[in-house]
């Protein structure tokens, strides 16, 4: 019984370290005109567990409140594509859509993409990371 017990706490300690790894993007408009900056967890799945987004003076987050809250609505991975979308927590309207490619050849990984915040502007996006 002993040995049930001690194999299950591994198998969740094993299981709760890897999903509370986390890596950091970082794209920018380069222009200066929009940035996203995005946690990701480490799961099997894209798991968007932290976002800033910023065009000009207006600003959205997973941590803010009131009107400048989002949350990720949707988040897929497949291959070399990156499709996010934020939604406001309600989940009534999309506030932002985050599509990324990658491209890896030798040592060499680039991360670009798009960032389009209806009502407001479409940004072209140049990332660092993860």
């Amino acid at each position: 019984m002993n040995y049930r017990i001690a194999a299950a706490t591994f198998l969740l300690a094993m299981a709760s370290g890897s999903a509370g790894a986390t890596g950091a993007i970082e794209c920018s408009d380069p222009q200066g005109r929009a940035s996203v900056e995005l946690t990701v967890g480490s799961l099997p799945v894209l798991a968007v567990v932290g976002a800033h987004i910023s065009v000009g003076d207006q600003k959205w987050a997973i941590s803010m409140e009131g009107d400048k809250a989002i949350i990720a609505g949707q988040a897929f991975q497949t291959g070399d594509q990156w499709l996010v979308d934020f939604t406001d927590p309600n989940v009534e309207r999309v506030i932002a859509e985050v599509r990324l490619l990658s491209a890896l050849e030798n040592d060499e990984y680039v991360l670009a993409g798009t960032l389009k915040v209806p009502g407001v502007g479409a940004y072209p996006l140049v990332c660092v990371g993860p």
